[in-house]
C-alpha cells in the first residue's frame, strides 16, 4: 500500500479546504452521479465550530500533496453529547489502498479522546444501487445498519393545476387553520413556537433502530442556525399552520442557493400531534412549494428525504409528484 499522510486541518479556514472539499466531493459524486450535494462555501459554513456543534477535518494526502481522501466530525454539543457524526469520502483512483481506513481510525481517535462513544455515519446511493463502497466500507468496520431513508426528487414541470386542485380538497379539512409563509427569518412572533415544534421533530420523526436523544430546541438556537444559513449563501422558504389559538401546529421548509445551482432541498415537515388529521401536511407543503416557485421559478430540482418507514409522509409527498431516485442508509457504532 503506498503511503499517504493523515493531516488535520486546522479549520475550513485551513488554507487546504478547498483541495479537502474537492477530494470530498468527487467521492461523494462517484457513488452517487446528480445526487444532492453541498456547494463549497456552503460546507465551510457546515462544518465551522459552533454553540451547537464542535467540529474537526481530516485529508489524506498522498506522497506528492494530493488529497486523496477527506473525512469530518461534528460533536453535538446541546444534546447527544455521547455521538461523533462521522462524514468520510475517498477518492474513486485511491480507492482500496486503506486511505479510508486511515481517516475513520483519525475520527474515531479524535472523538473518543471528546468523550464520545456512539457514531453516527450516512451512506448515500442512487436507486437500483443497493451496494455501493460506502456500505461495505462501514460494515467492515463494525457499523451496523440502523435505519433506511427513500430519497426523492421533483422535477419541472411543476403541475400547478393539479397542486390547486390538491389544496382546495385539502383545505376542507382545515377550515379553522391560518397559512403562514415566510423567507429566512422566521417572524418574532412565531419563533418560540417554531422552535417548540422544531423539538419535536427528534421525538416524532421515525428513527427506527437509530439511539438518538431528542434535540434541544429554543430561539436562540433558530437565531444561530438562520445567521450560518444566511453566511452559505442559502434562502430558506417556510409555511406555518396558525391554529386558531395561535399557536403553530405545523411548519415545513425548502433551502435554495441565494444565486446559481437551483437545486433546492425539502426539509422536514411537521405537524403536532393535537392537530393532526386535518391534512395540514400536504397543505404547508403545497403552500411553500407555491410560494418558491413564485420567487424562483427558474427551479430545476427538488430533493426530499423520508425514513422508509414513515408512510404517511411518503404519501404526501408522492401526491406532490415527488418520484424515488436513491436512498440513504444510516449507521451507527457504539463503543
Amino acid at each position: 500500500m503506498a503511503t499517504v499522510r493523515i493531516r488535520r486541518l486546522d479549520g475550513t479556514g485551513d488554507p487546504g479546504y478547498p483541495a479537502w472539499f474537492a477530494a470530498y466531493d468527487a467521492g461523494l459524486a462517484h457513488d452517487f452521479p446528480g445526487g444532492p450535494h453541498w456547494l463549497e462555501h456552503e460546507l465551510r459554513v457546515v462544518y465551522e465550530p459552533s454553540d451547537i456543534h464542535a467540529t474537526a477535518l481530516w485529508a489524506a494526502e498522498d506522497a506528492d500533496g494530493t488529497v486523496v481522501g477527506a473525512a469530518a466530525v461534528a460533536l453535538p454539543l446541546k444534546d447527544n453529547t455521547s455521538l461523533a457524526e462521522v462524514a468520510l469520502a475517498v477518492r474513486p483512483e485511491a480507492r482500496g489502498r486503506g486511505v479510508g481506513s486511515a481517516l475513520l481510525d483519525a475520527v474515531h481517535d479524535e472523538a473518543r479522546r471528546q468523550g464520545r462513544s456512539r457514531f453516527l455515519a450516512d451512506v448515500e446511493g442512487p436507486l437500483g444501487t443497493p451496494q455501493v463502497p460506502g456500505i461495505r466500507f462501514a460494515e467492515r468496520h463494525g457499523y451496523t445498519r440502523r435505519m433506511d431513508e427513500v430519497l426523492r426528487v421533483q422535477r419541472p414541470p411543476f403541475d400547478l393545476d393539479r397542486l390547486a386542485r390538491l389544496e382546495r380538497e385539502a383545505a376542507a379539512h382545515a377550515v379553522d387553520y391560518r397559512i403562514l409563509t415566510w423567507r429566512d427569518r422566521i417572524p418574532d412572533e412565531h419563533v418560540a413556537e417554531y422552535a417548540r415544534l422544531a423539538a419535536r421533530l427528534s421525538t416524532d420523526e421515525p428513527r427506527d433502530q437509530l439511539d438518538y436523544e431528542p434535540e434541544t430546541w429554543d430561539v436562540a438556537r433558530l437565531r444561530l442556525v438562520e445567521e450560518r444559513r444566511a453566511r452559505m449563501r442559502r434562502h430558506a422558504w417556510q409555511a406555518a399552520a396558525l391554529a386558531p389559538d395561535g399557536t403553530i401546529a405545523g411548519q415545513t421548509t425548502v433551502a435554495l442557493p441565494a444565486i446559481g445551482d437551483d437545486t433546492g432541498m425539502q426539509g422536514a415537515t411537521i405537524v403536532d400531534p393535537r392537530h393532526r388529521g386535518h391534512r395540514l401536511g400536504l397543505l404547508l407543503k403545497i403552500a411553500n412549494l407555491r410560494r418558491v416557485l413564485a420567487d424562483r421559478p427558474g427551479v430545476r430540482t427538488l430533493w426530499t428525504w423520508n425514513a422508509a418507514s414513515n408512510t404517511y409522509m411518503i404519501a404526501v409527498n408522492e401526491r406532490l409528484g415527488y418520484v424515488p431516485a436513491g436512498w440513504v442508509a444510516r449507521y451507527q457504532l457504539d463503543g
